[in-house]
């Protein structure tokens, strides 16, 4: 397939990504003031060159980057825009690094080191988990010394020390961070390049299990594009606008956008039935025939785009939830519907639902609070996407 090119006449290719969601008024993270944060993230496709994508989608007003770099096995490169090392990005923009000399594998882990020198808010971002330095330049630190508890979930990246879940019962927290969308890579061999558009399930990591899944030669990019409590037909309520802007919303930027991207998977949890009346106004809450409308939109649009479509089913609600037998009720006909529907689809329902109550996620797979996938049910629902990308390549 032929790979993104730019006016340096080389061929791109996304070997990690995140949906920017936007953090104002939410308190997940302090600002930035004096500090270096490190991103270290997965590289589904292997190249002989890296850039990076860095975005204030959302901020109000410029980011300004003082200093960063990109870092594989140890060894780090400086990165500008336009041959200069002191970044600004406007409001509402983002902006491509130059290259760099960088070799990356199948694999490995891209280290992203930024430098934010002045009061700077959490404002774009994604992902669960990064590290933030002590006061100071630490960009390109091999000992990178992180500050101390923070209100995020987690502050260790996977891999950079000895897995502190080595049962994998617990929240699977995949790497992301602040103003970091795109990682690409540069002469790749590209036989496909998936967009997964999702919800919290998506952006916990399955995507990136599938990827660490597949063989080093599959030339597959499996792409994350989820965000925590995101709906297909409608955006994030004004109380937690982290949740992001609804799958139509959004399609064309985190999916079209995607250089080179040639499959979607559509893998929404039940936020668009299981949110309406609880934590949004119960008028939010959709019919089935609306709910397959906004299914339906997705699918027609990507195929117009010329992409291959997946969908995945909808795995089992929280067990207060579930007890609801509308909700319930929705889930099951949704799911029942995707099946049917004749399009190409995984069945991660089946793939994590409990064999004796099949309204509950298995134990073994889910997480603390019982509606996501832990660590294990993660990686299982990796494993049925990585068997049918494989069988459709």
């Amino acid at each position: 397939m032929r790979t993104h090119e730019t006016d340096d006449g080389m061929g791109w290719t996304p070997t990690w990504t995140q949906a920017m969601t936007d953090f104002r008024g939410e308190d997940d993270e302090p600002p930035f003031d004096d500090v270096t944060v490190r991103m270290t993230v997965p590289a589904s496709i292997g190249g002989s060159g890296v850039r990076v994508e860095l975005s204030n989608r959302f901020g109000d007003g410029p980011v300004r980057i003082a200093r960063g770099a990109v870092g594989v096995g140890g060894r780090f490169v400086e990165i500008s825009v336009d041959g200069q090392s002191s970044i600004e990005i406007a409001a509402g923009a983002s902006r491509w690094t130059d290259p760099v000399d960088l070799t990356v594998s199948h694999g490995d882990e891209i280290v992203v080191d930024l430098y934010l020198p002045e009061p700077t808010p959490y404002t774009s971002a994604n992902g669960f988990t990064f590290d933030r330095s002590l006061p100071g330049d630490f960009v390109g630190s091999r000992e990178f010394p992180p500050e101390g508890p923070t209100p995020v979930e987690a502050t260790t990246n996977p891999g950079t020390e000895p897995d502190p879940d080595p049962d994998g019962t617990g929240w699977s927290l995949p790497p992301g961070g602040p103003f970091l969308r795109t990682v690409e890579v540069a002469g790749a061999e590209v036989r496909a390049v998936v967009v997964c558009l999702g919800a919290s399930s998506t952006a916990m990591g399955w995507p990136q299990y599938t990827a660490a899944l597949l063989p080093a030669d599959a030339g597959i990019a499996v792409l994350n594009r989820g965000i925590a409590g995101n709906r297909i037909r409608l955006d994030a309520p004004r109380t937690n606008p982290s949740w992001g802007r609804a799958g139509l919303s959004r399609f064309d930027e985190d999916v079209l956008a995607t250089h080179g991207v040639t499959h979607l998977v559509i893998a929404y949890n039940s936020n668009d039935w299981g949110l309406p009346g609880r934590i949004t106004p119960p008028d939010e809450m959709p019919t089935l025939a609306q709910l397959i409308d906004g299914y339906r939109e997705l699918v027609d649009r990507a195929r117009t785009a010329g992409l291959t479509v997946l969908l995945t089913t909808v795995t089992p609600l929280a067990p207060d939830i579930a007890d609801d037998p509308g909700r319930e009720g929705l889930r099951r006909a949704v799911n029942e519907w995707i099946r049917a529907s004749g399009h190409e689809f995984v069945d991660f329902d089946a793939a994590i639902r409990s064999e004796t109550d099949p309204s509950l996620l298995e134990d073994a797979y889910a997480a603390p609070d019982h509606t996501h996938p832990n660590i294990n049910g993660s990686k299982r629902l990796a494993r049925a996407m990585a068997e049918t990308l494989a069988r459709l390549q």
